[in-house]
């Protein structure tokens, strides 16, 4: 799979508008500013789909990292449960989360600009993407966590490029 390579220069200007509608400004460099320590929900991918839907509930989260002992395995996502338990009349008390779960997630080092996470994203068709920082997850990156700005800004490069 090959991902868009953003000169840095297109994305020097784009800032986050951080603090509602004032002029505080604030610019973006990497995954991990983003993320910012929030630690990822995660969970064991043989308990249930109901445990994990309220760990969801109680981190007030969209997603869920799964492990089996101490390797990732897989996300869990609420459009995982709708499709793939509730929509398919699975029991939700007696569904193993490593039923459900997408497989064998990408991952993207914290190191890595918000336009590659973008463009990663949008090419494997996900909401979620785990972060890694020396092999360790450290985070899970959300699709709305991205300011619509990077979002703006990796369409314009690709109709650039296209012509």
């Amino acid at each position: 799979m090959q991902y868009l390579r953003l000169p840095i220069s297109l994305l020097a200007g784009v800032f986050y508008k951080a603090y509602g509608s004032s002029k505080a400004y604030m610019i973006i460099s990497s995954v991990e500013k983003l993320i910012d320590g929030k630690s990822p929900g995660q969970v064991q991918s043989d308990i249930t789909i109901r445990e994990a839907c309220k760990r969801m509930c109680e981190l007030d989260v969209g997603a869920l990292a799964v492990f089996d002992q101490q390797l990732l395995v897989g996300i869990l996502s609420e459009r995982d449960v709708i499709r793939r338990c509730l929509g398919t009349d699975r029991f939700v008390d007696e569904t193993d989360v490593a039923a459900i779960m997408t497989q064998t997630p990408i991952t993207i080092d914290a190191g890595s600009s918000l336009a590659n996470a973008l463009e990663v994203m949008q090419s494997g068709g996900f909401h979620h993407l785990p972060v890694t920082k020396d092999g360790q997850l450290i985070g899970l990156l959300a699709l709305d966590d991205i300011p619509e700005e990077y979002h703006l800004l990796l369409e314009q490069f690709k109709e650039l490029r296209a012509r």
